[in-house]
């Protein structure tokens, strides 16, 4: 008997069951969370290997701009070994941005001519599109991507909550079963 009546509770959710998705919710997050740290991580780890470009041409340093390895996976510490266009320039005559790879022309001096720039940064030799720093850079992007979805689950299983309330408030009339 007890087992019909069950089957047949048309109550929806209630407070009770709030507890359990909430919690289970949370600990996706955490799990999530501690997945973009080690991801990450790792990625930054297998990239430190220091890398020199000899004599990079045709940087055009008035505009700022990045040098050719600048969008590798895992470029850092970008460091201007010498940068020359016939004669050497020095390094008060430049800017670099150590975190996006670009240098900048800071003189009036050298503003009509290209210039070539050899430089180190930290980095990985394993710049194909499937090696493992772009693996472990996109994972921890998509992981990432799916942790902002975490407030509209949690939105959702909310309205749930509460539209099961209120329907179970509609359908308790009293009537004696």
């Amino acid at each position: 008997m007890n087992k019909i009546k069950l089957m047949n509770d048309k109550r929806g959710l209630g407070l009770g069951d709030l507890y359990p998705a909430v919690l289970a919710i949370v600990l996706v997050g955490i799990i999530i969370g501690i997945g973009i740290f080690i991801l990450t991580e790792t990625s930054d780890a297998v990239s430190n290997t220091e890398i020199t470009v000899t004599n990079e041409t045709g940087i055009n340093a008035t505009q700022g701009v990045a040098v050719s390895h600048a969008s590798d996976c895992g470029f850092s510490d970008f460091a201007v070994v010498e940068a020359n266009n016939g004669s050497e320039i020095g390094a008060g005559n430049y800017t670099i941005d150590a975190d996006l790879g670009t240098i900048t022309n800071a003189s009036a001096e050298f503003q009509d001519s290209l210039w070539n720039v050899t430089y180190t940064y930290k980095g990985t030799t394993d710049t194909s599109s499937t090696g493992y720093c772009t693996v472990m850079t996109t994972s921890a992007t998509g992981i990432g991507g799916f942790a902002t979805w975490i407030a509209v689950i949690v939105v959702v299983l909310a309205a749930a909550i509460v539209l099961g309330i209120v329907l179970s408030s509609f359908g308790n009339k009293g009537n004696g079963v």
